[in-house]
């Protein structure tokens, strides 16, 4: 059997207080009337670098592809002290990511942080599962996750897997406020009469207020932290810089009363962060900016907003988000081991997540 997989972008929960190291792992796909083509696959050498190829940001700009691009790595770099390996194979100049994250003593690696997938290819088979497999002990990493959305067009891979239930608008270009549940409706034109202004992040002491909502938001869902108060810094940074990022706040009075993190990446739009202040819950920030990202997403002409995937045992926040006129399916985030001591890390997880 084969197996093909694309990618959306994941939950990654490492823990409080890790700290990621990110390689780039660039892999040949096989040439037209290649012995893989006709069935027989090959795998390459690829070229390792701690640069990009000069073909790197070509590749991301032409896709569209944000996290694959040296502006996102340069963000992670400067915000979680990772380290980046490129490697690249000239003749078909195909790629994907591998961020392996500390988690204590290990090393776990996330196939692309945080939308996976190739650069200028499709995503890899079997046999290239295989070959990772095989080539693990030249990898950090003691395990890769590799996550799968439930909204593209996938086999199954024969390895263990986490499923959780995954959101989102799929046809995007169609979507009206018009057609989504009436509460939603009403919550929208509330925030509208309510006053509040939609604007974007530009400064330093914005970041620092969507930074202190984030924890608060955790805090209050009891939820783990994943990113810090730098990460946010960059985040702001960089979306003054391109136009695939939008850091929305909803300001009232002056005062902030909540923000969402939208992005592009190739043609889906995704929700990557948002939160409130509880004192303004009554104005409805969430769903006027959610309505500001889902507007803004078609103008950009995504194809699809993705809500993300949802802690499981949740199903209240699932019903939310389908009210915005979406389905869930589930998405998938399968592990292959790459060494022993990978089994060492999972008694170390479950003893994590029973006391912590």
């Amino acid at each position: 059997m084969r197996y093909v997989a694309r990618w959306q972008t994941p939950q990654v929960d490492i823990g409080p207080g890790s700290r990621p190291r990110q390689s780039i792992l660039i892999l040949q796909l096989p040439r037209k009337n290649s012995p893989a083509r006709r069935g027989r696959r090959s795998m390459p050498d690829p070229i390792v670098s701690s640069t990009p190829p000069a073909e790197w940001s070509a590749q991301c700009a032409r896709c569209h592809l944000l996290f694959h691009s040296s502006d996102w790595i340069k963000l992670l770099e400067a915000s979680f002290d990772v380290k980046t390996d490129y490697l690249w194979d000239e003749d078909t100049g195909c790629g994907a990511a591998l961020s392996s994250f500390k988690a204590g003593p290990f090393r776990i690696g996330y196939l692309g942080f945080p939308a996976g997938g190739l650069v200028g290819g499709i995503g890899p088979d079997a046999p290239t599962i295989e070959h990772w497999r095989s080539r693990g002990g030249e990898m950090s990493p003691v395990a890769i996750r590799i996550p799968v959305s439930g909204f593209v067009d996938v086999g199954e891979f024969e390895l263990a897997y986490e499923a959780t239930p995954e959101t989102a608008i799929v046809d995007l270009p169609s979507w009206s406020l018009d057609n989504v549940s009436g509460n939603h409706r009403r919550d929208v034109q509330k925030g509208h009469r309510s006053k509040l202004e939609v604007m974007d992040a530009s400064s330093d002491e914005d970041a620092a207020a969507v930074f202190a909502i984030y924890k608060e938001t955790l805090k209050r869902r009891r939820g783990t932290m994943r990113y810090n108060a730098t990460y946010f810094e960059k985040l702001v940074a960089l979306a003054r810089q391109r136009s695939d990022i939008r850091v929305m706040l909803a300001k009232f009075d002056e005062k902030i009363s909540g923000f969402t993190v939208i992005v592009r990446h190739g043609a889906v739009a995704s929700y990557l962060h948002g939160g409130i202040r509880l004192e303004f819950r009554h104005l409805q920030p969430s769903a006027l900016l959610i309505h500001e990202g889902i507007e803004w997403a078609q103008a950009q002409g995504c194809s699809s907003f993705n809500l993300m995937s949802s802690p499981p045992g949740q199903p209240s926040l699932v019903w939310y988000k389908e009210k915005w006129g979406a389905e869930t399916r589930e998405h998938r985030t399968y592990v292959l081991p790459l060494r022993p001591s990978y089994r060492l890390f999972q008694a170390a997880e479950r003893l994590y997540r029973r006391f912590r």
